[in-house]
């Protein structure tokens, strides 16, 4: 007859050995990743991407217990970063560090060697909002003045724009879709089309939010492209609500910002969720730190930080991505 110590010795063996196989699954799941995580940035050292790059590094590897790495890739328009990312197998633990739109507009306008489909954004850091910006003594005091000037006065206004990129984009799909005769003045970077209206080469510029802060005391902003009123520009009209009293349809709130993004292979979303999960989790939980939010309050980045799931963002990036198309046809 089996007595009830033997059973009891026996339940307790069992559960003992329960407990201790949930504990090493548990383990095997946490146990990624074991080597180092590499984030990868598109651009050169010292840019926004970068310090924010190198910014996220530090609460990272505290959240993961292994180093975090940062390499700066530039060149091809972020091409060389992206291909670099895609190089290494799906479930390598390595971040691409760019910004939307570029990450769309290469494969799109650039005849990049990979599609958008290869990579999914995993994070979305921060955003920057375009502007329409005139200088201070500007005899344009809003984005109507602007419009019924263009309209009386068709082929003498000038807008500036870094050449090649999204805020040119952005001046083309403002003009083409305002029906407005107006000419796009292409610069080799944002502060260069923002001198040339200072120095009344050119009617207005386009640039961004927080970036332009440089010439907030000698420029004011006639039209912010986003979801409100901007803290820095107050005078900027929010152009989802002035766009429909000219008949014009915005593609989305945010359209063509510049979204400081984290991006993984897709590869990694779809064959090694578990991955893309403990990933997104983790720099979730790093950009949420003292340290983190520390520097971002200092920055002045507050309510441009977005520290967000990306895929609460992709049907503005699916958004942006048909327009872009549309622009350009």
């Amino acid at each position: 007859m089996i007595g009830a110590s033997f059973v009891r010795r026996c339940l307790g063996a069992t559960l003992a050995a329960g407990l201790a196989f949930g504990a090493a699954s548990q383990a095997a799941a946490q146990d990624w990743p074991t080597e180092p995580v590499q984030i990868i940035v598109s651009y050169s050292a010292g840019g926004g991407s970068d310090r924010q790059a190198r910014l996220l590094s530090g609460p990272l590897e505290e959240v993961l217990g292994v180093p975090v790495t940062v390499q700066n890739l530039p060149g091809g328009g972020g091409q060389v970063a992206a291909m670099a990312v895609l190089r290494e197998p799906a479930d390598a633990p390595i971040l691409l560090a760019t910004n939307e739109p570029d990450l769309t507009m290469g494969p799109l306008l650039n005849n990049a060697p990979f599609s958008r489909d290869d990579l999914s954004v995993i994070v979305v850091d921060v955003t920057d909002p375009r502007i329409l910006l005139v200088a201070k003594d500007s005899p344009y005091e809003t984005f109507d003045d602007f419009v019924t000037a263009a309209k009386e006065n068709p082929g003498e206004l000038t807008i500036s724009a870094a050449q090649g990129g999204a805020q040119e984009l952005f001046a083309k799909w403002l003009i083409k879709s305002m029906d407005l005769d107006v000419r796009i003045v292409g610069y080799g970077g944002g502060s260069d089309a923002a001198n040339a209206m200072l120095g009344g080469h050119v009617t207005a510029a386009l640039g961004d939010d927080f970036s332009r802060m440089n010439i907030r005391d000698q420029s004011r902003a006639l039209l912010i492209a986003s979801d409100g009123p901007s803290p820095r520009w107050p005078e900027a009209e929010v152009m989802k609500d002035v766009m429909p009293k000219y008949g014009v349809e915005v593609p989305a709130p945010d359209f063509l910002a510049r979204f400081g993004i984290y991006a993984v292979q897709t590869a990694m979303k779809d064959d090694y969720p578990d991955h893309y999960k403990t990933l997104q989790d983790a720099i979730l939980k790093a950009m949420n730190s003292d340290s983190y939010l520390a520097a971002v309050e200092k920055s002045g980045l507050d309510d441009l930080s977005k520290r967000a799931p990306g895929e609460q963002f992709q049907s503005s990036f699916d958004a942006t991505a048909k327009s872009v198309k549309g622009i350009t046809e």
